[in-house]
């Protein structure tokens, strides 16, 4: 019991604060890019021009920045949050317990598969990266909001019926 209360609360908390963290640097981030908002926190994605933009607004710290925090940080964050998920969906039985788990994890590999795609368009540089490099970028950034949304919907459905029983 005592293990399941420390989960309950500490898994949370500590993935708050690393998303808070995280939220910091990224508002460091967009001041090294003239204001212009991170890739990973952009709902709708971006084309290559924004890309580009966002490339070529962002100084060489702010290069130097990004990728730390996409190595490091982003790195921990969606392996707590997927957690934080499993255990706010538990218990898992049967089919929906599966679609949970899919879905939880879903959500880490696209965090993660998105983070490789930033980190290589900053490798490429704004005069070098491709429309496929941006459009898989892109791509992994929006369904990661997407399996985001469905996972918390997911874990606070099941939340729900936990403390209901």
């Amino acid at each position: 019991m005592r293990l399941a209360h420390g989960l309950s609360w500490g898994l949370p908390l500590l993935t708050a604060a690393v998303y808070a963290g995280l939220l910091w640097r990224g508002a460091a981030l967009g001041e090294m890019a003239g204001g212009l908002t991170p890739f990973d926190l952009r709902p709708s994605g971006y084309s290559l021009a924004e890309a580009r933009g966002f490339l070529r607004a962002l100084t060489p710290d702010g290069f130097a920045l990004y990728a730390h925090i996409a190595r490091r940080w982003d790195a921990v964050f969606p392996a707590l949050m997927g957690l934080t998920f499993l255990w706010w969906m538990r218990p898992f039985s049967g089919v929906f317990g599966m679609v949970c788990v899919l879905v939880a994890m879903s959500y880490v590999a696209l965090d993660w598969g998105e983070n490789a795609a930033v980190l290589a368009m900053l490798d490429a540089g704004p005069d070098w990266v491709s429309l496929a490099e941006v459009q898989r970028a892109s791509i992994f950034t929006q369904c990661k909001f997407l399996a985001f949304v469905l996972a918390l919907v997911l874990a606070l459905r099941q939340s729900w019926r936990r403390m209901k029983a």
